[in-house]
């Protein structure tokens, strides 16, 4: 029997640890693949920040193409709705609302309906017509249709009442009495041709223009006249590429005829068929990246509908 040795006298068995030379390796493989790892999620953050900004633009792109087509169509460039045009900017008579004739107690005073009426509502509008606006009267001359055309009238006055339109066939005696009707003062008077049951077209001054803001970013701006003044203008959407940048525009107009000829901005605003856009936008995001910033564009084709 082998003899057992005393605690004392048992070997020592010596523990071997890392070496200076591979913890080097350890750490510098550690430093890599922290780095890399570092690296993979900073580059999801830029690519998810620049997903998000590019949606940022797009919505921009949307809202324009929700309202500008929407008053541009709607304009008759033949009686004047196109005050003045631009390469960056329009000025127009935008429609805030339609009703009829129900009465002309005389030849400068227009009743239109109340527009909340039980069985028929004949009078719509975005906002109240005031004064300074304008109201188009379809006149009935007795050459038939052919004849028929839209008189313009500046409104200078604009009263409510109850007791406007007493007998009309456009509201209901008993389900109507009590509900307000207007009446507008304008000038010029009416002529003969413009009769009860009229179509009235209810417009007001807009501009559309792209514009500098405080930021230095170029945004794209409405403003309307109320009571024969501009109001503030009020940003639409953007930011847009400043006109000097490339020779282009992030809010671009080109006018044409009804054959397709190109008109100069300056030349016969009566003539414009045709209005095509382009919008360049560009992201929100901060300075020192404009070069890199996220953008995106698109173009249009508007026809202007009222050509008589």
């Amino acid at each position: 029997m082998t003899p057992r040795l005393s605690p004392e006298r048992q070997p020592v068995r010596i523990r071997r640890g890392y070496t200076l030379v591979e913890l080097i390796i350890a750490m510098t493989i550690l430093g890599i693949l922290g780095t890399l790892v570092a690296q993979i999620m900073m580059s999801q953050q830029r690519f998810f920040q620049r997903m998000s900004e590019q949606s940022n633009v797009r919505r921009e792109l949307r809202n324009t193409l929700g309202t500008l087509p929407t008053e541009m169509r709607g304009l008759s460039a033949t009686h004047g709705d196109i005050s003045s045009f631009g390469a960056t900017a329009l000025t127009f008579r935008s429609t805030i609302g339609t009703s009829i004739l129900c009465d002309r107690p005389t030849s400068t005073t227009i009743d239109a309906p109340p527009n909340n009426a039980a069985r028929i509502s004949l009078s719509n509008w975005v906002t109240m017509p005031g004064v300074g606006d304008t109201v188009f009267a379809l006149r009935h001359d007795s050459s038939g249709v052919v004849g028929d055309f839209w008189s313009a009238h500046r409104i200078t006055g604009v009263s409510t009442s109850s007791a406007f339109c007493p007998t009309s066939p456009y509201t209901d005696a008993t389900l109507d009495a009590g509900k307000t009707r207007y009446r507008f003062t304008v000038t010029p008077g009416l002529a003969d041709a413009v009769t009860a049951g009229a179509a009235l077209r209810f417009t007001r001054s807009a501009r559309y223009e792209l514009a500098a803001q405080s930021s230095g970013r170029w945004f794209l701006q409405r403003q309307e006249i109320q009571g024969g003044l501009w109001t503030t203008p009020v940003v639409m959407s953007g930011p847009y590429v400043a006109p000097a940048i490339g020779g282009l525009s992030g809010f671009a107009l080109t006018y044409f005829d009804s054959t397709g000829v190109a008109i100069a901005p300056g030349g016969d605003n009566r003539r414009i068929a045709r209005i095509d856009v382009v919008l360049r936008a560009l992201a929100q995001a901060g300075s020192g990246r404009n070069s890199t910033l996220p953008n995106d564009s698109v173009r249009l084709s508007i026809a202007v509908r009222n050509r008589r």
